[in-house]
């Protein structure tokens, strides 16, 4: 992070309106928890170039994570207002907004949201999840099951999806799948925080 913080800067003091730079070391400085100097960069990114997706999208994240819900879901709205019905851009800040709502929490608008996207990508890997996420979080575990099957015939199992499939499985009592969701979680990603969780538990 050090020399990547010094590379950056170097790079802004030769040229301070470079919207890439300006996105990528606000990011860097949220990882670091510098959160003023991340929202300081965020902007003058998005000031620089408007339609530069990716800090708006990073900028919108960096908001909901810090509870600044109603901004930073306007500004994934404000996505879908100018990007085609239907495309990918859409479908991610549709997925974005969702992941917004959950956090503040208002599971009904975030439901709302997450199915808007899955509207434009029925299979859409990360619609699909955090659908699964929400509805275990809603107690609603035979769809929260579907949801996470309909993932994992999209794409590959994360620790994360398969932590959560471990945990869905418990609360429906179903100990094969439970057990086959943990013998994957600890032959794939032995070394994952979620894998030392079940050792541990």
């Amino acid at each position: 992070f050090d020399v990547a913080l010094e590379k950056l800067q170097k790079s802004l003091s030769f040229r301070e309106d470079y919207p890439e730079a300006q996105n990528a070391i606000a990011v860097l400085y949220d990882e670091r928890g510098n959160t003023e100097m991340a929202e300081q960069h965020f902007q003058r990114a998005i000031k620089l170039d408007p339609n530069y997706l990716l800090a708006v999208k990073n900028y919108g994240q960096f908001l909901c994570r810090n509870q600044h819900f109603a901004e930073g879901e306007a500004l994934f709205l404000g996505i879908v207002a100018d990007k085609p019905a239907g495309s990918d851009e859409a479908y991610e800040a549709y997925v974005n907004a969702g992941i917004c709502a959950m956090a503040v929490p208002d599971f009904e608008r975030a439901e709302g949201y997450l199915r808007k996207a899955l509207e434009m990508q029925p299979n859409g890997a990360l619609a699909l999840y955090r659908m699964a996420e929400l509805s275990f979080s809603k107690g609603d575990y035979l769809q929260a099951r579907a949801f996470l099957q309909r993932f994992h015939e999209q794409t590959k199992p994360s620790p994360e999806s398969l932590w959560l499939g471990v945990n869905i499985e418990q609360n429906l009592g179903d100990e094969r799948l439970r057990q086959e969701y943990t013998r994957r979680l600890l032959s794939l990603f032995p070394d994952s925080v979620q894998a030392r969780r079940l050792k541990s538990s």
